[in-house]
């Protein structure tokens, strides 16, 4: 009776509607790892199958990051505007902003407004907001970069080109590093110390030139932090 009972509970966790149903409750629970090996047993042991279970299955997968994977399942979806639409989230949420754009430019419905507005996020997300403009709705426009070009000029005094973006604590250690190595380099020439001069006078060179770099990079991540500011206004601005 034992045996009986163990068996027809043994064959009932092989039904395909308990693993169906397993499988929507872990994706529920947001274990996509364990949902997907459930949904794929489903497609196993079920003679017909629903479209919801292969939509699962690329969402798991897109949500594990395994986007080739995703890819190649997406194919087994319904029309060729769902495949092309659930490429061009695939491709998007992989970070390949083209190619994501070239599956969704022409999407009909019921999927064009979606379509529509993860392209215009593809444009912002690489910071080209004048074409993102022409799909989402862009908060006012009030971005202030900086010139690298000038914090290169600045920077040729040390440290200059980090107070010109605002770092004071990065320029006043920029000025000081410069400003010792120049120091020392001036000192053990008058003393006529030539291996030490040729060392402080190298480092002197490395630090100046560091400087000048550094400077230039302080601009560039000061327009990139403008950038990310009004991306994230787009987004709140289009939830």
């Amino acid at each position: 009776m034992i045996l009986i009972l163990f068996f027809t509970f043994q064959t009932d966790l092989f039904a395909p509607a308990m693993v169906i149903r397993f499988a929507d409750y872990l994706y529920q629970e947001g274990d996509y790892h364990s949902a997907l090996n459930e949904y794929r047993r489903y497609v196993f042991l079920s003679d017909s199958l629903e479209e919801k279970v292969y939509e699962r299955i690329v969402d798991c997968l897109i949500k594990l990051k395994r986007f080739d994977e995703a890819l190649k399942e997406v194919e087994k979806l319904g029309d060729t505007t769902k495949i092309n639409y659930t490429k061009g989230v695939i491709y998007y949420t992989a970070g390949k902003y083209r190619k994501a754009r070239e599956c969704l430019f022409n999407i009909g419905m019921p999927y064009e407004n979606d379509a529509r507005r993860i392209i215009g996020f593809s444009y912002a997300q690489e910071f080209n907001f004048r074409e993102a403009g022409k799909y989402l709705n862009l908060p006012p426009l009030k971005l202030r970069y900086k010139s690298p070009i000038l914090g290169g000029i600045f920077s040729l005094f040390p440290g200059g080109g980090h107070f010109y973006c605002g770092r004071s604590e990065d320029g006043i250690f920029s000025f000081l590093v410069v400003g010792t190595c120049a120091l020392l380099t001036n000192y053990y020439y008058h003393r006529g110390e030539d291996l030490k001069f040729g060392v402080s006078l190298g480092a002197t060179i490395l630090f100046y030139s560091a400087n000048i770099y550094g400077g230039i990079n302080a601009v560039r991540n000061y327009n990139y932090y403008q950038n990310e500011k009004y991306l994230k206004k787009i987004r709140e601005e289009n939830q």
